[in-house]
């Protein structure tokens, strides 16, 4: 079993809850026909994301799809990439701790934060107030 979740550009994403649904599961799918193992593809926030998510759980894979890392080790994730979002899945062991740090990135970054596995799949990121918050999740 594994943790999920995606960084996005809160720009970028529908605001409304079966909209984000809908504009998820297309990136998902590949919709972009461009989710890759390269951080390059991405947006310069979230590249910023990436590169401090990476000190606490560095990746498993290189750009070219190549395993950089041994993937028995707990801390360590993968990450899939668009020109929008990042997706990156943990271990379940360390979800707790994947959690905190990659939902504290993404309010440093201002980045919109899904957790994809978690149990209400909360989506957070700034408001038009300038504040972080919850956006919206399942009741």
């Amino acid at each position: 079993m594994s943790y999920d979740l995606m960084v996005f550009e809160p720009s970028a994403a529908p605001t409304d809850r079966a909209g984000f649904l809908a504009w998820y599961a297309s990136i998902a799918r590949m919709g972009d026909g461009k989710l890759t193992n390269d951080p390059a593809t991405t947006s310069p926030t979230l590249q910023a994301w990436h590169r401090d998510m990476i000190r606490h759980f560095p990746s498993t894979l290189a750009p070219d799809g190549s395993e950089l890392l041994d993937i028995e080790d707990d801390r360590h994730g993968e990450y899939r990439f668009s020109e929008l979002a990042m997706f990156a899945g943990f271990r379940w062991e360390v979800s707790r701790h994947v959690y905190r740090q990659a939902s504290k990135l993404a309010r440093t970054h201002n980045v919109g934060f899904f957790e994809v596995s978690g149990e209400t799949a909360a989506v957070w990121g700034p408001t038009p107030k300038g504040f972080y918050a919850l956006l919206h999740r399942n009741e």
